[in-house]
């Protein structure tokens, strides 16, 4: 009976004994979190000098990019002066081809016209070239002011003589060594030669026509087609003269008036109509200011000889200076079906 009694005491007394044990047992220990230590003076100045180190490496970062983006800028620019060079040599090109282009029409026209001047107007002469005497070179703004201080005459009244109405322009163009016009230098010649005004007849651009070439164009009497043939081409010399072109005889002749001729012109006229030999003098002044300018007269509207072979090439006057019959050149006969 002793045995039996103890046992449960026993397992009562393990029980209690595990049981204080267990409410016994040491829980985990928890980590205190203290204030850090304080580094020594080493530690301090290591980092302060990885501080500076990592300044100065963010600094020659930053220097490099901004290198990098003025370089980089530099080069954009250079890049766009180079376009804009590229460009501008371009337009160079094109315009000096274009000049070139032109320059090698006008010169096939002028090939195509052979003993036109090449000197026109406005051109600017050289000081060598103003050394040489008149006869040797064109009028200039120069020599029209020794022609008007030779007369004593002003420049209104200069003018006037030569029949530019612009007196502000004529007065600048006395000042200058640019090539007088065609017509205006015909006209000095002829008052340097024989000093003395245009008459006050006025003459018709047909009129002086019929005068000068109307005895020469009696010797084409081989029938009308030379008649005709005589007619335009001396027509053609007669306006060469005055240095205007072929289609200019068609309308001064054609209008009894001489419409649409320049007062230089008609005080021209009336200057070659009070010469003694109107006709050989203004071919022969012509030809002189054709060889100063470049040209040739006589190549640019040659002489015409009766009864030589010649083209079909052209059209006559509509004003001829005999009335010409209306009748049709050729016999046209009605088709029958």
């Amino acid at each position: 009976m002793t045995l039996n009694k103890s046992a449960p005491v026993a397992k009562k007394v393990a029980t209690k004994a595990a049981t204080a044990k267990k409410r016994a047992a040491p829980s985990p220990a928890t980590k205190r979190v203290g204030k850090p230590p304080v580094p020594a003076e080493k530690q301090l100045l290591a980092r302060q000098a990885q501080l500076v180190k990592k300044e100065q490496d963010q600094a020659e970062r930053r220097a490099e990019l901004l290198l990098k983006q003025e370089q980089e800028k530099k080069e954009r620019q250079i890049a766009r002066e180079e376009k804009r060079k590229q460009r501008e040599a371009e337009k160079l090109a094109e315009r000096i081809a274009r000049q070139e282009k032109k320059a090698a029409i006008r010169l096939a026209r002028k090939l195509g016209r052979p003993g036109r001047p090449t000197i026109k107007k406005d051109m600017e002469l050289e000081d060598r070239e103003l050394l040489k005497p008149c006869t040797e070179r064109p009028y200039t703004g120069r020599d029209v002011d020794a022609l008007c201080k030779r007369f004593d005459l002003n420049a209104t009244e200069f003018a006037a003589a030569l029949g530019l109405q612009n007196r502000f322009q004529f007065a600048k163009l006395l000042r200058s060594s640019r090539v007088v016009p065609f017509d205006v230098e015909m006209l000095c010649r002829l008052y340097d030669e024989s000093p003395s005004p245009s008459p006050w007849r006025k003459y018709g651009a047909d009129d002086v026509f019929k005068t000068l070439y109307g005895p020469l164009i009696e010797k084409f009497d081989a029938g009308p087609e030379d008649r005709e043939y005589g007619e335009t081409h001396y027509a053609k010399r007669f306006t060469a003269a005055l240095d205007r072109s072929s289609s200019t005889a068609y309308r001064w002749l054609d209008n009894p008036e001489g419409a649409g001729a320049r007062l230089v012109i008609d005080l021209l006229l009336r200057k070659i109509m009070s010469m003694p030999q109107p006709r050989e003098t203004l071919e022969r002044v012509s030809a002189l200011v054709h060889r100063v300018r470049g040209g040739d007269f006589e190549l640019r509207a040659p002489e015409p000889i009766p009864g030589v072979p010649r083209s079909r090439r052209g059209r006559a006057s509509g004003h001829s200076i005999s009335k010409r019959s209306a009748a049709m050149p050729l016999p046209i006969r009605p088709i029958t079906l």
